[in-house]
């Protein structure tokens, strides 16, 4: 299993091991992984543009995003998925905190003040620290202020209490 922080630094726990910063082989193999643990699934073509690189170098990014995470695995076996031209994380063998943000926050929707409280106060401790804090790029930037709109109105219910 693959236990990704998103909120704060980038950081991954998996065969009791934490991974952050060069251990996923670089700053653009670290942001793929990022962005696959935020949105899931992408093309590679909408990758090179978003990176502003080349369809080579993304795969080439991804065969080291796979050696850094799981040395000697296949690219067939490897948490990072690709199938006809498109990227994502094995889906049953990560979490991911935003994930469960935003499960926490959908579970809270359209319940009363009372019972919205337990799962948006544990929406609020998992977003203690702004999502991607180490990840200088636009996509970044507007991911950690579509969250931080999350929480502000996930805090906005809880003061109803």
């Amino acid at each position: 299993m693959f236990d990704i922080q998103l909120f704060g630094r980038l950081e991954v726990r998996t065969r009791g091991e934490c991974l952050a910063g060069d251990d996923f082989g670089g700053d653009r193999p670290r942001h793929l992984f990022a962005l696959l643990a935020l949105r899931g699934e992408a093309s590679i073509s909408e990758l090179a543009e978003l990176f502003r690189t080349n369809k080579k170098a993304i795969e080439s990014d991804l065969a080291v995003l796979r050696q850094h995470l799981e040395p000697g695995v296949t690219a067939r076996e490897s948490v990072v998925v690709t199938h006809r031209n498109h990227v994502a994380l094995d889906q049953d063998r990560v979490r991911v905190d935003a994930a469960r943000f935003d499960e926490l926050v959908a579970a809270a929707a359209g319940r009363p003040a009372n019972r919205a409280i337990k799962p948006l106060t544990a929406a609020a401790f998992l977003a203690t620290r702004p999502l991607l804090e180490d990840v200088d790029e636009p996509w970044a930037a507007e991911a950690r202020a579509e969250y931080r709109a999350k929480l502000v109105l996930a805090s906005d219910v809880t003061q109803l209490k």
